[in-house]
């Protein structure tokens, strides 16, 4: 009978690795790189929209505070714009075949209690676009660019928010 294990090996090295990973792996947590965005931000309500951009920024920061609150402990006051500018010309007429969109989401955190002051910033996205020669294609172009750029805007929204109630 052929045997492939080397002398001497036995049972006893292979549980001493196996219970020395199961230690290893014992530490190991997976947590949110923020920290917890458990407390606080729970208790976080969004003011109501203007636009369809601000909308997407409002949909996004109430998803990440784990849902719609009416009367939280925190009121989160946004005010979002979208801009579109064009930076490559070309084609037949001189056209712009690139374009640029800014979101630009301004907000201020209050304590719904007190109504203090806790966090006000501003923060911007800019997302690129190619435009095609086909009107739908372009409408369609800018309003996906502007849903990626608002997405960008509500995360660092979110982030300034989480790190200011983790003060």
């Amino acid at each position: 009978m052929l045997s492939f294990e080397a002398p001497g090996s036995g049972w006893k090295p292979r549980a001493l690795a196996v219970l020395l990973g199961l230690g290893l792996l014992a530490g190991c947590q997976a947590q949110p790189l923020y920290g917890s965005m458990g407390g606080n931000t729970q208790s976080i309500s969004v003011s109501e929209a203007d636009s369809r951009v601000e909308q997407v920024v409002r949909n996004e920061l109430v998803l990440g505070f784990g849902g719609e609150q009416q009367n939280g402990a925190y009121q989160l006051n946004l005010n979002v714009s979208s801009s579109l500018s064009g930076l490559l010309p070309g084609g037949l007429d001189n056209e712009f075949s690139a374009a640029r969109t800014t979101v630009t989401a301004t907000y201020v955190l209050k304590s719904a209690s007190t109504g203090e002051t806790i966090k006000s910033g501003s923060r911007f996205v800019d997302a690129q676009l190619d435009l095609p020669s086909q009107n739908f294609a372009q409408e369609r172009a800018k309003l996906e660019a502007e849903n990626r750029a608002a997405r960008q805007v509500a995360a660092l929204v979110r982030a300034d928010v989480a790190a200011a109630l983790a003060r």
